[in-house]
């Protein structure tokens, strides 16, 4: 008999699907234990574990923290157009700060009227007695202290070498540093008169220097006939305080222009009267009346005569 030897079969290979799944089932596994592992490795101790509270806490910061982060973006806007009004706008704010800087101190005007005298004092402590009928206008200009005079005034001036005072008129400009003077200066007159009280006086025309006058040195200056005419005035001490209405030489016509400065009246004076220069004084708190007829007697050597005609005209013949 032969014994027949049964050779043991070789296994029969898995389905190829039944093996891919037996695999990705062990893949699974594997990483699931890997995931265990690492979240025990990552799992604090209980001793470490924050209290309720604290968890709480840490809870609502890491919702603000991500509440904060997921936040829309806001509109950007576009800073060159900005910018490009800020180039124009900033020069232009320099420029008025610098204008407003450098700009002029405003003018102070002063006036009187008919038979009123005003004492001023002035931004530089200058002192000012201004005449009737009489206007200044005060401005300071660069290094000078310059005042305009239409009227008469007299002026105590504060020294101040480095900004001169300068007293203008139509026709002349009296520049000075620190002393007393009178300046006349009607328009209705041919004639600018500059009477010196004390210290030094710079007397100049349109177009020169006419003078410098020392106390009690008196100029007229005609402009129209460019005559000049320098004298010497003794009664200087009292052109502050002195009321009376006081002439030397003086012109009818000035003297006529005096009283309408004083009174609310009227002179009319014939174009053919004679040329004539009085001296005196005159009380201004007599009438009108009463100051004619003491000029009538001044006059009627020179065979003039004032007569009213109306309540405020009167007439030289």
């Amino acid at each position: 008999m032969c014994n027949l030897v049964m050779k043991p079969r070789p296994p029969r290979p898995l389905p190829a699907r039944l093996l891919y799944s037996l695999r990705s089932r062990t893949r699974r596994r594997w990483q699931r234990e890997q995931w265990l592992d690492a979240l025990v490795a990552a799992t604090p101790d209980d001793a470490e574990l924050l209290n309720e509270e604290q968890a709480t806490q840490r809870e609502q910061r890491l919702r603000r923290t991500i509440r904060t982060r997921t936040q829309p973006l806001g509109r950007i806007r576009r800073l060159w157009p900005v910018l490009r009004v800020a180039a124009v706008l900033v020069p232009l704010l320099v420029a008025a700060m610098v204008w407003w800087g450098q700009r002029p101190a405003p003018a102070l005007h002063y006036t009187t009227g008919i038979g009123e005298q005003r004492q001023l004092v002035l931004p530089d402590h200058s002192r000012v007695w201004l005449r009737p009928n009489s206007s200044l206008t005060w401005q300071a200009a660069g290094q000078d202290r310059e005042v305009r005079l239409r009227g008469e005034a007299f002026f105590a001036v504060t020294k101040d070498p480095a900004h001169p005072f300068v007293v203008r008129t139509g026709a002349v400009a009296v520049r000075v540093l620190g002393t007393s003077f009178l300046v006349k200066a009607y328009p209705q007159l041919p004639t600018t008169t500059v009477l010196v009280r004390t210290g030094r006086v710079q007397v100049a025309g349109p177009q020169r220097e006419l003078a410098v006058l020392h106390p009690q040195d008196k100029l007229v200056f005609n402009p129209a006939r460019r005559q000049l005419t320098l004298t010497q005035h003794e009664y200087t001490a009292d052109l502050t305080t002195n009321q009376l209405l006081t002439f030397e030489q003086a012109s009818l016509p000035e003297i006529l222009l005096t009283l309408e400065n004083y009174y609310p009246v009227r002179f009319e004076l014939r174009p053919d009267a004679p040329a004539v220069a009085l001296s005196g004084s005159l009380d201004p708190a007599l009438s009108a009346d009463q100051i004619t007829d003491v000029l009538n007697t001044l006059l009627s050597r020179h065979h003039l005569r004032i007569s009213r005609r109306t309540a405020t005209l009167y007439r030289v013949e």
